[in-house]
This record gives C-alpha cells, structure tokens and sequence, in this order.
C-alpha cells in the first residue's frame, strides 16, 4: 500500500510540475514569425458600439499598421457620441484622432489564424498651462482579435474602459467597443 501511495504521489507531482504556466506558450523565433507574417498596413473599416449595447457608429475607413506591435488611428468623434459633459465632448472632437499603440500576446498559432490579445497603452493628450485639461484614455486588456494571414485580413476589438479628464474620472462614461476589420494591400 505505501508503495501505491508514493507512486500515485509521483505521478502527481510530475502531473502539477508539467502544468506550469510561467513557460511562455510559444517560441520566440513563433513569435517573431507571426509578428513578420502579419507585419503591413491595413486598410478596412472601424465601427463602434457600447460594449453591451446599441451601435454608434457603422464603418467608418481606418487603417492599421502592424509591425512589433499594432498601432491604430482612433476617432474620438465617435466616443463623442457617448458624453453628455458638453465640455468634455469639445475637448474630444478637438484632440479629433489618437493614436493606440498595443502589444500582441499570441493565444493560438496554426496554419493560417493567429489568435491574439492585444495590450493597449493608455492614451494620454496633454493639457494644461493655458491649454484645455489633460484627456486620459484608459483600455481594456481583454480584448484581441484574429489575424489570418494567408488571406491577408485582420479583426480585433479595442475598448476604452475609462475616460479620465485632468485628475477626475468622467464617471458617467460607458465602455465602447472600437471593432476593426480590414486587409493588407
């Protein structure tokens, strides 16, 4: 009996010690291969919707620039729609359009989808002495999208989740779902 015991134990211990997730999932020559294979600009359309709601916008032309990472133009006309602050409203269809730039983490690699997460930086425009205030834009980390690379096409989501005005979080602000699909050229 103690002999089965130790046994079960160590088929146990080299079961939890496979099932480690600080190993990275992928290689970084996989990485660095899906990064080349989905790297060009992309030009398609870009709508916007509340994340559990109605549609704000349908298609407007955008275009996405993939490399080491994504890098996307983002109307902030749109996310107007969604701001009953008059002021603030302004201060957004000033600024006009932002850049976002997102890191990829790669969930699935086959042989012709990558699936991914992407990791927005917040977006931060600068206000102040004299100048209207500082507007933050803050995003979720949940979000990705697909990328097929055969066909040259690429889908992904962004989703501002926090809209922050000088020190103050526009409290009122609803989460928008920037969604994004277009090919390479």
């Amino acid at each position: 009996m103690k002999q089965i015991t130790t046994i079960i134990l160590f088929i146990a211990l080299v079961f939890i010690s496979s099932c480690n997730k600080d190993e990275p999932k992928f290689s970084s020559s996989e990485i660095q291969r899906a990064l080349f294979e989905m790297k060009g600009t992309y030009h398609g359309e870009m709508r916007v919707s509340y994340y559990h709601g109605e549609t704000i916008s349908e298609g407007n032309a955008c275009k996405a620039v993939s490399k080491d990472s994504l890098t996307v133009d983002m109307d902030l006309s749109l996310m107007v729609q969604s701001i009953t602050d008059e002021r603030i409203a302004s201060r957004l269809r000033d600024i006009g359009t932002v850049q976002v730039k997102a890191a990829y983490e790669f969930y699935q690699m086959d042989e012709q989808i990558y699936n991914f997460v992407l990791h927005p930086n917040d977006v931060v425009c600068p206000g102040g002495d004299g100048a209207p205030e500082t507007v933050k834009i803050v995003f979720s980390q949940h979000f990705g999208g697909d990328a097929d690379y055969y066909h040259h096409d690429i889908i992904f989501n962004l989703s501002p989740t926090e809209l922050w005005v000088g020190d103050k979080k526009y409290e009122p602000f609803q989460q928008l779902v920037y969604h994004f699909e277009g090919s390479y050229e």
